[in-house]
Formats: structure tokens, sequence, C-alpha cells
């Protein structure tokens, strides 16, 4: 990786690109500074109010008493608090984290969860809102960037439809969301179907984190599985199942780091997300509201959102959402209650040589070389005006084929360019400013040898893929997801902060929020220790079980405060938030 994020490219640095680019090798470069996943932004003019300026209605303080201290979520949570459950809740995750579940290839990780909804989990076809061909009834975003979506949704059916008032939105009744993403960064494509699972690998914490591929298949301890998929309980599980409060005990005490891709990101969420489900619907809780449990396609890499795209009907053309499902708040599942959401737009451009081209024709590498030179002149926002939020863009990634044998001329170049900004008019901007600078790079190659524009002789370009992450600022502290969010860690005592994170983030909550649709963020999971997240080693120890069940506990409390509950006692908690959710467009 080549990194100059403290200065800007020339036309003399992106010749380096040049010999880079003569084979299949990939080159990264930085033009400017990239905003990280959770930053602290820039003060933002937008944003008339500080988003923790909230009052907590009374009646929410009321509800979250009301839910948390009745008869049946005290028996859910007990019955999830023995040694056999905290037990099932392990053996699930190993056994849903082993299937490799590439973004946008999440097929083979649905159809597991669906057939456990049905055979285990106690659900039946109606309740199933999803399909294993990626078809959702009453959406109108079925399709994203060509391709199926392989989400997983469990519905808790609530009594509002019945009732002679109900209001709905063209025949949709207000639904609650609670979802964790199923796909991962690894492996990048789907494994053959003869070999279509991950390894899982322990490891020692006296050695060494793995370093390259090969180390990790070295490591020869490995969790083992039967033919119906359930984890054996050999002594590596024995294990690999122990249970540390955090890393330095997991180290004194013979805990192992367990390798495989999503431990942390985000399996070990997503899989309590449907043990919770399960334990809803084994303990008959009644929400008024309906209530979606989702794990949904797509979050990771070039995944583009798609899950939450599909739930939400957000075409990214567009950029709007149009809401069909009603649903009325969000609840993702990646922890640190982040209400503000990082913006992005990402191109991939391919400059391409003409079909007879020879040593003496227009070079896609140079092409390429002159369209990031270009780029890096641009300046952003926050570079024109001290009042904008910080903005910034990346040229993530530059790669050429390699010539035919006896050939000189590259085939194509690939170029792929992220923009970033915390509001959407600035993200807006700097992607008005560099997406002509692709073309202008071309046609600068083509100048230089006098070729003519869409010509048989000139180079070409495509655009091969883009994706946006809807950009979201905050601006009305007082929503029932935050009421809900804040108020449930209280009453549960599971998280005594009174604030929210004002930093943005880079979630699957970007879509409903930029939607209209109160979130908040929670975590299910329980690791001691952990690392790696998007790499090939990433990895993780086990926690403590007890946390889990206290995090079932929030996120029940939190989602029933705004879904509305029937208590034990037959009285009702009405829901927080009204049944008609918002939309940046009307349903087509």
């Amino acid at each position: 990786m080549i990194d100059i994020s403290n200065w800007r490219l020339s036309v003399m640095t992106a010749a380096l690109f040049l010999a880079a680019c003569g084979g299949s090798n990939d080159t990264q470069v930085a033009t400017t500074p990239p905003v990280s996943e959770n930053p602290t932004p820039s003060p933002d003019p937008s944003t008339p109010t500080d988003p923790n300026k909230f009052v907590i209605p009374p009646e929410v303080v009321a509800a979250a008493a009301k839910i948390d201290g009745d008869a049946q979520i005290k028996a859910l949570l007990a019955d999830q608090s023995s040694a056999t459950a905290a037990k099932s809740r392990w053996n699930q995750f190993l056994e849903l984290v082993k299937i490799a579940s590439p973004s946008r290839s999440e097929l083979r990780m649905a159809a597991e969860i669906h057939q456990r909804m049905t055979n285990e989990w106690g659900f039946s076809p109606t309740e199933i809102k999803t399909r294993a061909d990626g078809i959702m009834y009453g959406t109108d975003v079925n399709v994203v960037d060509g391709l199926p979506v392989y989400n997983a949704c469990v519905e808790i059916k609530g009594s509002y439809s019945s009732s002679a008032a109900a209001k709905h939105y063209n025949g949709q009744f207000p639904k609650v969301l609670v979802e964790g993403h199923i796909d991962v960064v690894n492996p990048e494509s789907l494994p053959p179907a003869g070999d279509p699972f991950n390894k899982i690998r322990l490891q020692p914490f006296s050695q060494p984190v793995v370093e390259t591929p090969a180390q990790l298949a070295a490591i020869n301890d490995v969790l083992r599985f039967d033919g119906t998929g359930r984890v054996i309980e050999d002594t590596n599980y024995g294990i690999a199942s122990k249970v540390f409060a955090n890393e330095a005990a997991a180290k004194d005490g013979g805990g192992v780091r367990v390798y495989v891709p999503g431990y942390g990101d985000m399996m070990s969420s997503t899989s309590n997300a449907f043990v919770l489900a399960a334990a809803m619907k084994k303990f008959k809780i009644r929400p008024v509201y309906d209530v979606w449990i989702c794990g949904t396609a797509g979050e990771e890499g070039k995944g583009n959102l798609a899950g939450m795209k599909q739930l939400f009907g957000f075409e990214q053309d567009l950029g709007t959402g149009s809401n069909p499902l009603n649903f009325v708040s969000s609840m993702g599942l990646e922890g640190g209650g982040t209400v503000n959401f990082l913006g992005s737009y990402r191109f991939e451009m391919k400059f391409k040589a003409p079909a007879t081209a020879g040593s003496g024709d227009p070079s896609a590498p140079e092409a390429m070389a002159a369209a990031i030179a270009k780029i890096a002149e641009v300046k952003t926002p926050s570079e024109l005006r001290k009042d904008a939020p910080r903005t910034t863009y990346t040229v993530g990634r530059a790669s050429c084929e390699a010539p035919a044998a006896g050939s000189s001329v590259v085939p194509s170049c690939s170029l792929e360019v992220d923009m970033r900004s915390p509001i959407t008019e600035t993200l807006n901007e700097v992607r008005a400013s560099i997406v002509p600078q692709f073309q202008a790079g071309l046609m600068a190659e083509n100048a230089r040898y006098s070729r003519t524009e869409g010509s048989a002789q000139a180079l070409s370009m495509e655009q091969v893929w883009y994706g946006l992450r809807p950009a979201f600022v905050l601006t009305q502290p007082n929503t029932p997801a935050i009421h809900a969010g804040i108020q449930s860690g209280l009453t549960t005592g599971t998280d005594t902060r009174t604030t929210v994170n004002t930093s943005s983030g880079s979630l699957n909550d970007n879509v409903p929020a930029n939607t209209g649709v109160p979130t908040y963020n929670f975590t299910l999971a329980s690791n001691a220790a952990g690392a790696g997240g998007h790499a090939f080693w990433e990895w993780g120890t086990r926690g403590a079980p007890e946390l889990e069940v206290q995090r079932m506990r929030r996120v029940l409390t939190a989602t029933l405060i705004q879904s509305g509950y029937h208590a034990a006692d037959g009285t009702i908690v009405q829901p927080s938030v009204g049944p008609i959710g918002n939309r940046t467009r009307e349903v087509r």
C-alpha cells in the first residue's frame, strides 16, 4: 500500500501506477485522509440541536419498568439463564458461523436459518417472511445490483392488525425491526458445494496471532461437526467452550483464539437474535405491533446494504426509501448506540484497451493514471469551506489485467474510488466533482493519440459497479428509538449511560435512518476478546453467557417499549411510536 494521505497525488505520482498495473497486482492509495468507521465529525451547521438534548417521556419510563418486571419476560430470561440454554446458544453460533457466507452469496446461511425456523424454533411457514430465492412479498425492491437478496426474517405477530381502528400503509400494518447481518467479508466468494464450510481453528494465546493465510491453515486444532452440521463435543470443543471475563483471564486460564470469519462481525450477535425470536415464540410474548427479527444480507464490502435496501424499499439511483413494509422503528445489533451515519459513494470504473490495440495505441494503465491524477486535484467541500463537515475520498484500489502471452497490451484496468461525508449535500457535492474525472482521464489518453471518442481505435470505459450508503445527521433528538434505547439500559441496569454516541458510523442503520425511520444500536454478543474484523484472521474467545442474557433483557425491553406489549397481568403497554412509518418516497 502506498499511503500519501498527508499530501496530494501529482501526475508523476500517478505515473507510478503504470508499473504496478502492468500485471494483475492491486495497488491502493489514499488521496485524502479517509474518515474512520466511527470518527468524531466536524461541527455540522445543519444540526440545530444537540442529539443528547432528549427528554425521555414518563410513559416510556413506566413502560420499561412494566415490561422488565413482567412475569412472562422474567420466565423467558430465567430459561435463557440456565446452563442448558447457554450451551445451546454457543452451539448454535458455532454451527451457523461455520457456514461460509460471503456478502451477496448468503444463500446457504439463509437456507440453514430458514430450516431451523421451521424445524427447531417453532415458527410456522406464515411467520417466515423471506424465501429461499431472495424474494420478499410487500417490498418494491427485490433485486439490488442485479442480484437476489438473501435475507432471513421471522415475525412475532402482534395484535394491532386485528383491532377495529388499526391504521396501515397500503395494507402493511406497523412493524418494529430487530436485525443483524449474516454476511461476512471473508471468504470473498462462495466455496464449492463439496467443501462449503469454514474451518474453525483453535490457537493458544501463548502463540502469536497469525500473519498469513498459510499460517492460519497450518493450525491443526479444529472444531469438528457431524453429518447433520452439529458440533461434536470432543476435547477441542471443551477447550473452545471455556468462558472468560476478558483477554487477560483467557491468557492465564488456558483460553484459545477461535479463528473463523464472522466471529465478532457479526454472527455472535445475529445468532442470538434468532435465539431471542425463538424464546419470544416459546413464552408467547405478544407485542401490539408486529416484531420482525431478521438476519440481513449484504452489509459488508460490496454488499451495498442490499438487505436493508430490500426491507426499506431503498432505491439507490433515487436516493430515497419507500418503507413499503411500514417499519416504524429499527433496532440494529452492531452495538454502540450510534445515531448519525456516515454516507459514502463507491465507484468501480474499468478502462478498456481498443479491441485491436498494439504498442502504439492508447493505454488503459495510462488512462487510469491520468484519471487518478485529475481526481487528486479535486478539493473537498471541507477544504473549500470552513463550515463544511469533514468530507474525504480515497482511491481504494487500482488493478490491471495481465497482458496476453506474447503481448505488451494491458486489456483493461479497474479503479475503485470511495467518497465519504456525514451529510447528503456534501457527499453529492464531492461526487459531482470526482465522477467527471474518470471520463477526463480517458479523454486525455485518447487525445494523446488523436483518437476519436467512441471509435474502435479509442479506449473505452464502463462503470462496473457503484454503491451508496446514504448519510444521515440526527436533527431531532426526541425519537422513540433513542428513548427506548437509553431507558431500556437504565431500567434493566445493563447500561447506565444517559447519552448517545454522536460520532458518525457506517452501518446497516444508514438506510432506515436516511429513510426517516428512527434507529438505535445494541449488541447481543458476549466475547471475552477478539480482533481481525474483516480480515482473514478474525478471531474471538467466548465470554460470559450471563452477559448475553442481560443484553437480551435490554433489547427485548427496548423493542417492546416501541411495539407495545400484552403483559402477563392482562394489561397492555401501548406502543411508544405511531403506526405509520416515515419514508422519503411513496410506494410505486
